[in-house]
C-alpha cells in the first residue's frame, strides 16, 4: 500500500486536532519585590538509616509534596545509552503488590500523583497529594522507591514508546545539531555526549534495570524533601517507619572522565529538504561550584535569554534571520558548556554564524555591553528567580540541588544580590576566558548545498543524522559487498519475480486503520485501487475526517475530496498526486531504469542491506532490505511540511502470498506527530468494471 497520499490527510487532521485540544496557559503572577523577599525557612534532619531529609513548611494550601533525589544519571549508562532513563521510567510501572494500572487507578481516585524520571546526573521520585490523602499516596511512593517490580509487559510497552521518541529526536534539526556539538565538545565517547539510539535501546534488558536500581537506590546516596502542610514530628515518624529497613550501600562514582574534544571546526550534517538550517555554537566551561559559574549563567541570558538579549536584537529584530535565537549555560556538577544558536533561513546560515561569532567577540570588551542593557537582563533574571517561588516545588529543587552540587546555601539564598553585583567588566573577563573563537565548536544541520559556504569558519567534518562520520557510512557500504542491482533483483525474486509482477494489471487493497495521536487512538479504514500504470483511486476514512483521491493520467486529470468538497488538481498538486499512481513495492523493481533517481547501496546494518534513493527534488529515502529473505522491511524518508521536513518510518510486516505475489499484511507508519497501523488485504487483477477513476 502506498501510504504517502494517506499521510498528507492524516497530517492535516493531527495539526488541527492538536490545536483543538491545546489549552491556554494562564499568565504567571507578578514576582515579589526583591526587597520583600526572604528565603523560606527549612529544617534538615537525618533518619536512622542515613537518609538526609529537608522539611519545608508551607501551610497556605492543604497539600504535601515529597521528592526523593537519587544520585546517578547518564554517566552510569556505560555503552547502553538510555539505561538510567529507562530504569527510572520503569519505577512506577509496578511496585510492591500493585500493577501499573492499580497504581494509576488508586492515585486518580484521590487526585494524587507519583512520578519518576531522570534529570541529568540524578533521578527523582516525586509524590503529590492533598494532606488528607497523604498516607495513601505515600504508601505507593514508598513501594516505588523500595520495591519496584520491573514487569516484563510494561518493559515492552515502554520500549515501544522510547523507539517512537528516538524517531521524534531525528525529526528535529535543532536536537540533531545539539547532539552533534556535544559530541564535538566532550568527545564522541564521553557520557555527556551520548544519546539513546535504536541499537543502545535494544541492548537494554530487564536485568540491566534491576542491576542499576540495586547500584543506586541507597539512603546514603539520596536526599528527601517534604514540602507543604504537615506536622513535623508526625512526618518524621512516618518516614522512619517506612524506610527503617532501607539499607545503606556503596554509592557509585558519578564523576565523568575528562572531555576529549574533537578537532575544532564545523561539524556539518546535510539534511535534504530542510526549510531552515540549525546552528549551534558551543564551548567547554567550568564545574557548577566554580566562582565564574554565575557570571557565565548571566552571560547566557545576555546573549539569548530574553527579547532584549544580543541575538534577539541582531538575528531577529535587525536582520530577520530567525524567530527564536537561544543561548544558555548548562548546570552539571563536574563540567559544563556554553551554547548559543538559532534555526535560520538556509540562505542566511553563514551570515548568521558570522553575527553570532561577532556578538560573542563583542562581549570580550567592557564596551561590548552597556550598563543599561546589563541592568535590564539582571532585572529579568532576578524577577524570574523570585517569581519561581510561587511554586513550593521550586524551593525543594533549590535546596536539594545545592546539596547535590556542593553549592553553599548562602549562594542560593543570596542569588539576587550575586546577580545584581555582576558588572560588564565581569562579563568581558569570562567571555575572553571561555567564549573565544579558538574555543568554539560549530554544528550545522541543513541543506547539502550549504557545505561550501561554511568553509570560512574552519575545517568541515561531515556527519550523518545518526551523528556518525560519513567515512563510517562509506565503510559500511564497502562491507556490505553487494551491488544495487543485486539488492533489487533479490527483492524482485522474493516477492514473486519480475514476470509475475508484469502480469499484475490491477490491484485492490482494503484495510483497517488505527491512528494514534496525542495519546489517543482512532479507528478507520483505507482503500486503494490501482489500474496500472495510469489510474488510482484512494479513500481514507476515520470518525473525524475523510479524504478521497482520483488520478487518471490518460486524461492528465486528478481530483481530491475532503469531507464534502471536491477540488480538481492542477499544476504541482497534480504532479505530486500522480506519484500516488505508483504502487511502491512494484515501482521499486524498476527504479534503476529511471534516470531521474539516484540509487546507491548505503551499507549494511543489523542484517539489513540499506539502499539510498534520491529523487529529482533531492529528497532522500533509505530502503531496508532483509539480507536473508530479500524482502523490504522498512523505509525511512522525509516528508516536506509547512513546518519543515518530517521524518517518516514505514515498516512492512507479515508478508503473505496472493496469487504468487508476496505482499505485507501489516504496515506501521511512525512520524513525530502520529503513528498509523494498517492491516491490509489484497486482490490481484480484480474486476474493475464498476470502478471509476474520477468523481461520480
Amino acid at each position: 500500500m502506498n501510504m504517502r497520499k494517506i499521510l498528507v490527510a492524516i497530517l492535516l487532521f493531527v495539526s488541527f486536532y492538536s490545536k483543538g485540544i491545546s489549552q491556554e496557559v494562564p499568565p504567571k503572577p507578578e514576582p515579589l519585590p526583591a526587597n520583600q523577599f526572604v528565603f523560606p525557612e527549612y529544617k534538615t534532619v537525618t533518619l536512622s538509616n542515613g537518609l538526609k531529609v529537608f522539611l519545608i513548611k508551607d501551610d497556605e494550601q492543604p497539600t504535601i509534596m515529597i521528592n526523593l533525589l537519587v544520585k546517578g544519571g547518564t554517566v552510569l549508562d556505560g555503552k547502553k545509552s538510555g539505561l538510567m532513563d529507562y530504569m527510572s521510567s520503569m519505577l512506577t510501572k509496578g511496585a510492591g503488590k500493585r500493577t501499573a494500572l492499580e497504581i494509576a487507578q488508586t492515585l486518580d481516585g484521590i487526585g494524587a500523583s507519583v512520578g519518576a524520571g531522570i534529570r541529568g546526573e540524578y533521578m527523582e521520585v516525586t509524590g503529590y497529594s492533598l494532606k488528607k490523602h497523604f498516607n495513601t499516596m505515600f504508601d505507593i511512593f514508598a513501594d516505588v522507591v523500595l520495591a519496584p517490580t520491573f514487569p516484563s509487559d510494561e518493559f515492552d510497552k515502554l520500549m515501544d514508546q522510547y523507539i517512537a521518541s528516538i524517531k521524534q529526536r531525528k525529526s528535529s534539526s535543532q536536537t540533531i545539531a545539539s547532539d552533534m556539538v556535544k559530541a564535538a565538545v566532550y568527545g564522541q565517547d564521553h557520557p555527556f555526549a551520548q544519546f539513546m539510539t535504536d541499537e543502545s535501546l535494544k541492548s537494554i534488558k530487564i536485568g540491566d534495570l534491576k542491576d542499576s536500581y540495586k547500584k543506586t537506590f541507597f539512603p546514603n546516596n539520596a536526599t528527601l524533601s517534604v514540602t507543604g502542610d504537615f506536622d513535623e514530628k508526625e512526618i518524621i515518624n512516618i518516614l522512619e517507619q517506612k524506610f527503617k529497613n532501607w539499607k545503606q550501600g556503596t554509592p557509585p562514582n558519578l564523576e565523568p572522565p575528562a572531555p576529549k574534544s574533537m578537532k575544532r571546526g564545523v561539524y556539518f550534517i546535510p539534511r535534504p529538504g530542510s526549510k531552515q538550517s540549525s546552528v549551534v555554537i558551543s564551548q567547554l566551561t567550568i564545574p557548577r561550584n566554580h566562582p565564574d559559574y554565575y557570571v557565565l549563567d548571566l552571560t547566557g541570558s545576555v546573549m539569548g535569554g530574553s527579547f532584549g538579549a544580543k541575538l534577539f536584537r541582531t538575528l531577529r529584530e535587525k536582520y530577520s534571520f530567525t524567530y527564536t535565537p537561544f543561548a544558555y549555560h548548562t548546570s552539571s556538577k563536574y563540567i559544563n558548556r556554553f551554547a548559543c544558536g538559532a534555526e535560520v533561513k538556509n540562505e542566511k546560515t553563514d551570515s548568521s554564524i558570522t553575527i553570532i561569532m561577532e556578538q560573542l567577540q563583542s562581549l570580550q570588551s567592557p564596551d561590548g555591553l552597556t550598563k543599561e542593557d546589563l541592568d535590564r537582563i539582571k532585572s529579568y533574571k532576578i524577577g524570574s528567580y523570585l517569581m519561581s517561588f510561587e511554586s513550593s516545588g521550586y524551593i525543594s529543587d533549590l535546596i536539594q540541588g545545592a546539596d547535590f552540587y556542593g553549592v553553599p546555601m548562602d549562594q542560593i539564598k543570596n542569588y539576587p544580590q550575586i546577580i545584581q553585583n555582576i558588572t560588564t567588566l565581569d562579563i568581558s573577563k569570562v567571555a575572553a576566558k571561555y567564549l573565544t573563537n579558538e574555543k568554539s565548536y560549530i554544528a550545522v544541520v541543513g541543506l547539502p548545498s550549504l557545505r561550501d559556504s561554511l568553509k570560512k569558519f574552519g575545517p568541515i567534518y561531515e556527519y550523518t543524522l545518526d551523528i556518525k562520520p560519513v567515512e563510517e557510512e562509506k565503510a559500511s557500504k564497502k562491507a556490505s559487498g553487494i551491488s544495487k542491482e543485486q539488492v533489487i533483483d533479490n527483492f524482485a525474486k522474493a516477492i514473486g519475480g519480475k514476470d509475475a509482477i508484469k502480469n499484475v494489471k490491477a490491484l485492490k487493497i482494503e484495510g483497517s486503520l488505527i491512528l494514534s495521536a496525542q495519546g489517543q487512538s482512532f479507528n478507520g479504514n483505507v482503500m486503494q485501487v490501482f489500474e496500472f500504470p495510469d489510474k488510482v483511486h484512494t479513500l481514507t476514512k476515520t470518525p473525524f475526517f475523510s479524504t478521497e483521491v482520483w488520478i487518471d493520467k490518460t486524461k492528465n486529470k486528478g481530483w481530491t475530496k475532503a469531507q464534502d468538497s471536491t477540488i480538481e488538481l492542477t499544476g504541482d498538486q497534480l504532479a505530486e498526486a500522480e506519484e500516488s499512481t505508483k504502487f511502491e513495492l512494484f515501482d521499486l523493481i524498476n527504479i534503476l531504469d529511471d534516470p531521474k533517481y539516484k540509487v546507491d547501496v548505503k551499507g549494511e546494518k543489523e542484517g539489513m542491506i540499506m539502499l539510498k534513493v534520491v529523487d529529482p527534488k533531492e529528497n532522500q529515502q533509505i530502503y531496508y532490505f532483509n539480507k536473508t529473505t530479500g524482502l523490504l522491511d522498512k523505509i525511512e524518508t522525509t516528508q516536506s511540511t509547512p513546518q519543515g521536513p518530517m521524518d517518516i518510518s514505514i515498516e512492512f510486516k507479515e508478508y503473505e502470498d496472493f496469487k504468487g505475489i508476496k505482499l505485507p499484511l501489516k504496515q506501521i507508519t511512525t512520524t513525530p506527530m502520529f503513528s498509523t497501523t494498517v492491516d491490509a488485504n489484497y486482490w490481484i487483477n480484480p474486476d474493475l468494471s464498476g470502478e471509476s477513476f474520477q468523481p461520480k
